[in-house]
């Protein structure tokens, strides 16, 4: 379970709903198996969230196991690190970073050179994730691989937050926040078509399923129209207005979710 703003309190609460109906349960049972939950991203969800997280654990001990990731645990309440058990996974090595991103390569069927796998493990800072989704990005933008090419990193993050913002407040004074990040993500060479099928993605996680297919109508429309290279950037912003009008218009109609207990 990956936590996206207003959805993460909505997802925990029908969690704890869930566990709380498991423990109405009074006679003592012998489990042979437990449902395991994650939870991944724990440290960036508010404290709100976190004593709700803990009263999942509390409630759940016996009915579940829970698997928690994060990235910074000072972020987390001490009543959540006093329940678990902290495993600490170091950064890997350049050497083992460059393994996996011409493994990938390979898997791909394309050719990766060693010197460049080597420039995106240490632009990434050794960040396994970061370093595949550079290679993805510089694979898209351009093919074969050049010195001195441009290593586009952190976009996916600048992504989701654009897609958090859009899917809470979708009003229109919205669209120029995400013009000025849409416009940095193309000037770093992020590849147009892969800013588009991003947003996608993350746009679907957080509607309605009787909108989505809509928004697939819309994606289709667009990538099919998208310039290459920072010229794109209205065709991008185009699409980004398209959807915050059509998630206005499912707002308008979604049953609202009920405040959690305190």
């Amino acid at each position: 379970m990956r936590f996206q703003s207003k959805n993460a309190r909505y997802a925990l609460m029908t969690l704890a709903n869930e566990m709380s109906d498991k423990c109405k349960i009074t006679e003592p049972i012998v489990r042979k198996s437990f449902k395991v939950i994650v939870l991944y991203d724990v440290d960036k969800v508010s404290q709100n969230n976190q004593r709700l997280i803990k009263w999942i654990i509390d409630s759940s001990s016996d009915a579940c196991k829970i698997i928690m990731t994060c990235q910074d645990e000072s972020n987390l309440l001490d009543s959540i690190k006093s329940r678990c058990k902290i495993i600490s996974i170091g950064v890997p090595s350049t050497r083992e970073v460059v393994d996996i991103l011409t493994y990938t390569s390979r898997k791909e069927s394309f050719d990766l050179p060693t010197s460049f796998a080597t420039t995106i493990a240490n632009q990434s800072r050794k960040n396994l994730r970061e370093a595949i989704l550079a290679l993805e990005a510089c694979k898209a933008n351009n093919y074969p691989f050049i010195d001195g090419q441009a290593i586009p990193l952190g976009w996916e993050e600048v992504l989701e937050e654009l897609a958090v913002e859009i899917l809470d407040d979708p009003a229109p004074k919205r669209l120029f926040l995400a013009r000025g990040k849409l416009q940095k993500l193309l000037v770093e060479f992020v590849p147009p078509k892969l800013i588009l099928q991003k947003l996608v993605e993350l746009f679907l996680k957080g509607i309605q399923t009787g909108v989505k297919r809509e928004v697939y109508y819309w994606h289709a429309y667009y990538d099919k129209r998208l310039p290459v290279g920072a010229s794109a950037l209205l065709k991008l912003e185009e699409f980004v207005a398209k959807f915050m009008s059509i998630h206005r218009k499912s707002m308008s109609h979604e049953p609202k979710i009920p405040e959690v207990p305190q």
